[in-house]
């Protein structure tokens, strides 16, 4: 070896010591910046050269010194997927339990204002009734709570209409953020790949790629793969929404489904927070999958059929005038059949007879017009209703099936609940898996700087003392060349 070779060896160790620093400050600048890897540089010795030189004949060639491999970034591609897998999920039973906690607060079980306690109330006065059938004061009563009970039906359901509203809304805005993420992801592809041509790694790129497909998983469900040529690709149930520098967009059409722009075809995710929200939006107890449409199914059963029954019973009897056949809900049409289209609990209400400034006296509180004032045996069959199993609610009284709606709605909320805590600490647990692979631990990156710096200054004494070698070379033996 040469006395030069030496100095272009320790040149080498400058220059390789100098990138490593660099990278160790890049890795501490981005400390706290959210989706950042790590990064590592791969050193390799130079190899000696494959030619015999004028300085090998006194030994072994030795090589030139190191260089630089790669600069890569230490990240496990199967916690990726197991966190994007997870956090799907996470975001669909978070998504299902913020909306059945809405709805729990509609219906505001147990309190003063709740079904259960209006429809007590309301039979409650159909028991004063029963106690003085004469008195106006306590018809009055009877007609208030009636009024109530209709009240109550009309306003959990508008309260429930609002919901089905709000979340056609938020999917709309969800589907906007999907095509918003695929955009974005689509345009980093391109840079990734321009910038990757010249040989180099686009690190820092990939970093804000994954950190999106991180965001987007949470949303819907994603497949991830990147070919040999470097063509990233997302796919949700196989069609490309990424596919290289391409984005694919969706949108929902006039009914409500949520399709894409290109073929028309249905998204139909299987998981994440759109998921979520169409199964709360059109889940009406098909599959066991309960959204705000069978809770207003159930609702609209119980309205139609408390009216149903009342009414039967009422136009049999005789108010204190003698009327008769006057129904004391209406609305609709309590004779019909019931028909899964109509929302009974939006159209009931007290019927316009009863709620004229005479109705009083049309409460039918009698079954004998020639007993009247004091008959009192049609108020008795009204309060009988209300322990008589109802074909209408499966065979439950009206008090077991008001019981059961909220007591499922109790439980769907518990689960949906329960699931999303489970999710929370799963998804958690894998991230932080994730970041002590690939976050930045500041001891570790301290200790490597000062190994960085103190192969720098061995390289620089290198170099001093390959000086000091020409310096006597050139100075100090004979006097030639002076």
């Amino acid at each position: 070896m040469s006395t030069f070779q030496g100095l272009e060896i320790a040149k080498t160790g400058l220059f390789v010591s100098q990138k490593a620093l660099d990278v160790t400050g890049h890795n501490i600048a981005n400390a706290n910046t959210p989706g950042y890897t790590r990064q590592v540089v791969d050193m390799a010795s130079i190899a000696p050269p494959t030619t015999f030189g004028m300085y090998d004949q006194w030994g072994k060639a030795i090589g030139e010194g190191v260089k630089i491999q790669d600069i890569r970034q230490i990240r496990d591609q199967f916690l990726d997927n197991q966190f994007r897998r997870e956090n799907k999920f996470l975001g669909e039973w978070e998504t299902k339990a913020q909306v059945l906690a809405a709805v729990e607060d509609i219906f505001n079980e147990p309190s003063d204002s709740g079904i259960n306690t209006v429809l007590n109330d309301f039979f409650n006065s159909l028991q004063e009734l029963s106690k003085n059938p004469e008195s106006l004061t306590v018809r009055a009563e009877v007609r208030e709570r009636a009024i109530a009970l209709a009240d109550t039906f009309n306003t959990v359901y508008q309260h429930l209409y609002d919901k089905l509203n709000e979340l056609n809304s938020t999917i709309q805005s969800r589907i906007s953020e999907i095509n918003s993420y695929a955009d974005r992801i689509s345009k980093l592809n391109n840079e990734i790949y321009r910038f990757e041509l010249t040989g180099q790694t686009a690190n820092d790129l990939r970093d804000q790629r994954n950190l999106l497909v991180d965001q987007l998983s949470k949303l819907v469900n994603i497949t991830t793969y990147e070919d040999s040529n470097g063509n990233f690709r997302i796919d949700i149930a196989g069609q490309a929404l990424v596919d290289g520098s391409t984005a694919f967009t969706m949108s929902m059409d006039s009914t409500g489904n949520v399709v894409w722009d290109l073929t028309g075809t249905s998204v139909n995710p299987s998981s994440g927070i759109l998921k979520g929200l169409l199964d709360m939006r059109d889940g009406d107890g098909t599959n066991g999958i309960k959204g705000v449409p069978y809770y207003i199914n159930e609702w609209n059963k119980l309205a139609y059929s408390i009216a149903k029954e009342i009414n039967a019973v009422h136009e049999s009897g005789y108010g204190l005038d003698g009327s008769h056949d006057i129904p004391l809900f209406g609305g609709f049409d309590t004779t019909g059949a019931y028909d899964s289209k109509v929302q009974y609990a939006q159209l009931i209400k007290v019927s316009s007879q009863i709620l004229a400034s005479d109705g009083l006296q049309k409460i039918a509180a009698a079954s004998d017009p020639n007993a009247l004032p004091g008959d009192n045996t049609n108020a008795l069959q009204l309060i009988g209703l209300r322990d008589i199993p109802i074909q209408g609610l499966n065979g439950a009284t009206f008090d077991d099936f008001a019981r059961s709606l909220i007591s499922n709605l109790g439980v769907d909320a518990q689960q949906a609940n329960m699931m999303q805590q489970n999710q929370q600490v799963m998804v958690k647990q894998i991230d932080l898996n994730r970041q002590s692979v690939s976050g930045v631990s500041l001891d570790e990156e301290m200790t490597n700087m000062l190994k960085y710096q103190k192969s720098y200054v061995a390289s620089a004494r290198v170099i001093t003392v390959m000086d000091e070698l020409l310096d006597t070379l050139i100075n100090r033996m004979g006097i030639v060349g002076r």
